[in-house]
């Protein structure tokens, strides 16, 4: 690539991609007092009832608000159903702060982000999105927020908004990654290529489907982008 080339665009999903959201969130609530087998009955609730309500912003039934704000009001209903301790959601409100790196994530965004441009696109608020970015040493030159565009992925207008963001000409497409099947058929329909990283939690694809790169973690993704797997 010599410095006149233009830049390829990488667009990184952040939560489930480069963090382990479930595992941390479960970690973070059995530190206020529950089991592991408790916690994790309550962070598949926790996330599952957040995602119902991204659903209704996407489909129109209910009007946006950030995620922060989707956390709090599910924390205290849990917490109101006694399936939290009293108290607990005002602890766990900014849980999504401190979500771990899976290990490959800050050497490889690392990695990446010396090759090509990395964009982080997310569900997650700005303020998340920051504060992923310092405690877990994410690298991206920038990133953007359902936050920003007033809905949830897998709206097309989330996707379209970072196309629009992070096109360059002479570039191609920007490229999605992501270790969900559903965020990158989403990005696909909107014009975006498509990278692939599995990840436990994560929505692999049906039999039978491809996209554009299958990798096996960023290290790997980083050397089949260098070595041309775009084309």
């Amino acid at each position: 690539m010599t410095s006149t080339t233009p830049r390829p665009v990488l667009v990184l999903d952040v939560l489930g991609t480069l963090v382990d959201q479930a595992g941390s969130l479960a970690a973070q609530v059995r530190d206020v007092g529950l089991d592991a087998a408790a916690a994790e009955r309550v962070v598949e609730t926790w996330l599952a009832r957040v995602a119902e309500r991204e659903r209704a912003v996407v489909d129109g039934r209910e009007p946006f608000e950030p995620s922060h704000a989707l956390d709090r009001e599910v924390l205290a209903g849990l917490v109101d159903e006694g399936a939290l301790p009293a108290g607990a959601d005002a602890r766990l409100a900014t849980a999504a702060h401190r979500l771990s790196p899976w290990p490959d994530s800050a050497a490889g965004t690392a990695r990446l982000d010396r090759d090509f441009t990395v964009v982080g696109l997310s569900n997650a608020d700005r303020s998340t999105l920051a504060a992923l970015r310092d405690g877990a040493g994410l690298r991206w030159d920038g990133a953007l927020s359902a936050q920003d565009v007033g809905t949830y992925k897998p709206a097309p207008d989330l996707y379209a908004a970072a196309v629009e963001a992070t096109t360059v000409p002479g570039a191609g497409a920007p490229v999605m990654v992501a270790a969900h099947a559903w965020d990158l058929r989403a990005a696909a329909e909107v014009g975006m290529r498509t990278a692939y990283v599995p990840r436990p939690q994560g929505d692999p694809p049906r039999p039978g489907e491809t996209f554009d790169v299958h990798a096996a973690d960023l290290g790997d993704l980083h050397e089949q982008l260098l070595a041309g797997a775009l084309g």
